[in-house]
């Protein structure tokens, strides 16, 4: 179509790229058609004519003629000066802002690089195959700039860093009193389903308040643009009559608001976002820091079917979340639905007991973990059992007195809440490695529905020694691994917890 219309204005007299155009404004934007055309038409437009485009104009390019008449390449010169005139303004502009001055030329490089958009230009409305000077010139130009800006850019501009953290936002430290700020991140409808049957049993009360942040993740195809929609302020994604697929959605997060905001337990603001996959973890991070959220709730990239089994998922999804675990200002959690598929109707299904395990060995995320099954067992729903791993000191092999301390502490709440709250159960077992523990995890039957785990441990942990050479999926942890197992087969969920990154820590990760 695209070639036939450019050939049938070119006969006609008109500028060959006007066929195309016209075509590219009648099919709407975000339309099956044009999703459609997208995802057939991009992979050979930018992997096979895109390069073909770049290689046909480096033909042109005679260097030895240049460089030999350069001091009669005049055009070039004033390009040249002019690019720098625009790049020195941009940037005292920028200063203007009061920008750091890193950003500030990091900005500059940004708004004003060339690259592949100027060569097709170039080629359209230039004569190239003369291999004329000013061809030359022009298209070198064009090479030099787009090959020395992104360099330099990445290393000026790192976004992740925006996000690092300076304050405690967690739940170890969260005040129990105040509200509970919560961004509950979905791919799909299921997605949704599973992460307010977590979130009804997060105990919110008037006291401490639950905040959802819903938002729904939507892979940009027909557009080029990403966006952030904020449903409470009337957004909407486009004007077409197609009913979106994020609306599937939001309406689970909303029907979660109308069964606690009545109470003023609960209060729900729904976000969309569309983007690329590569960048969307930027708007996960953006909008939990902004909103000052204290968890980041993902969904796993892989699924279960109604049988039990194990279907693959996504990889794109699956660096989605490891990049969020890298680069998140608050604590993130991973949630895996095992629970047999029921559809939407689970979510109207109620239950009167809601058991909840955690799997405690030791460590910061440990201590989220249970931080925030503490916080679930206030409600009488909620049946809380811990069980704590624990091995003879003279088996350690690394043993940090500090973190110690803080994991001794933490059971010590456990201890004191027990009295009063007879939901709550501590369990002690004994184990000599990681074998044991493996063995402990996967006898633990179907009498439970949700399981609770850290992510990162002590690499000399003697109770894990030996899970993390046969993990599967590292951004579980060596516990998590083994929960989403094939050979776990309880129908549980189970939530992997990392507390937050503080800024002494991101640096060597993201290194």
């Amino acid at each position: 179509m695209i070639l036939t219309l450019a050939s049938v204005g070119d006969t006609v007299g008109m500028y060959y790229l006007f066929g195309p155009f016209l075509l590219g404004l009648v099919i709407p934007a975000g339309s099956p058609l044009a999703t459609s055309l997208i995802a057939k038409v991009e992979t050979p437009a930018a992997g096979i004519f895109a390069p073909i485009m770049v290689v046909f104009c480096s033909t042109s390019l005679d260097l030895e003629k240049f460089l030999r008449n350069y001091a009669k390449v005049l055009p070039f010169r004033i390009s040249l000066i002019g690019y720098f005139l625009k790049l020195g303004f941009t940037f005292v502009v920028a200063l203007g802002f009061e920008l750091p001055v890193r950003d500030a030329a990091a900005y500059t490089l940004i708004v004003n690089v060339k690259g592949i958009l100027e060569i097709g230009v170039l080629l359209s409305f230039g004569n190239l195959g003369s291999r004329q000077l000013d061809s030359t010139s022009a298209i070198f130009l064009i090479f030099i700039l787009a090959s020395i800006a992104p360099p330099i850019i990445r290393l000026l501009y790192d976004p992740s860093k925006q996000y690092i953290g300076y304050k405690r936002k967690c739940l170890q430290y969260a005040p129990d009193n105040a509200p509970l700020h919560i961004l509950a991140c979905a791919h799909r409808q299921d997605d949704a389903v599973a992460v307010i049957k977590f979130l009804e049993f997060s105990n919110p009360t008037r006291q401490s308040p639950l905040t959802v942040y819903g938002l729904g993740l939507e892979e940009l195809i027909s557009s080029s643009t990403p966006l952030l929609v904020n449903h409470q302020l009337g957004q909407k994604k486009s004007t077409t009559k197609a009913r979106p697929r994020s609306h599937n959605i939001l309406d689970v997060f909303n029907y979660f608001e109308s069964q606690f905001g009545n109470n003023k337990l609960a209060t729900v603001h729904t976000f969309t976002a569309i983007s690329y996959l590569k960048q969307m973890h930027e708007d996960i991070c953006s909008l939990a820091f902004h909103k000052a959220a204290s968890l980041i709730v993902l969904p796993f990239h892989n699924k279960w079917n109604g049988r039990g089994h194990m279907v693959c998922g996504n990889e794109d999804l699956r660096h989605l979340n490891l990049n969020v675990l890298n680069r998140a200002p608050c604590s993130v959690a991973i949630l895996v639905d095992r629970r047999m598929a029921m559809g939407l109707s689970s979510m109207f299904v109620t239950s009167a007991v809601y058991r909840v395990t955690v799997l405690f060995v030791g460590g910061s995320d440990d201590r989220e973990a249970l931080a925030l099954a503490m916080r679930m067992a206030g409600s009488p729903r909620v049946h809380l059992t811990v069980v704590q791993f624990t091995v003879d000191v003279q088996d350690e092999t690394v043993v940090d007195r500090w973190e110690a301390m803080l994991d001794a502490e933490a059971l010590r709440v456990v201890k004191l809440e027990m009295p009063t709250n007879s939901n709550i159960k501590l369990v002690e077992e004994r184990v000599r490695d990681g074998s044991d523990t493996s063995c402990i995890v996967r006898e633990m039957g179907g009498n439970v529905d949700l399981v609770v785990v850290g992510r990162r441990h002590d690499t000399g942990c003697q109770a894990l020694s030996g899970l993390a050479q046969w993990m599967e999926v590292p951004e579980l942890g060596p516990l998590g691994d083994v929960l989403a197992s094939q050979d776990f087969t309880a129908a549980a969920s189970v939530l992997v917890i990392q507390q937050q990154i503080m800024k002494a820590s991101h640096s060597s990760i993201l290194n």
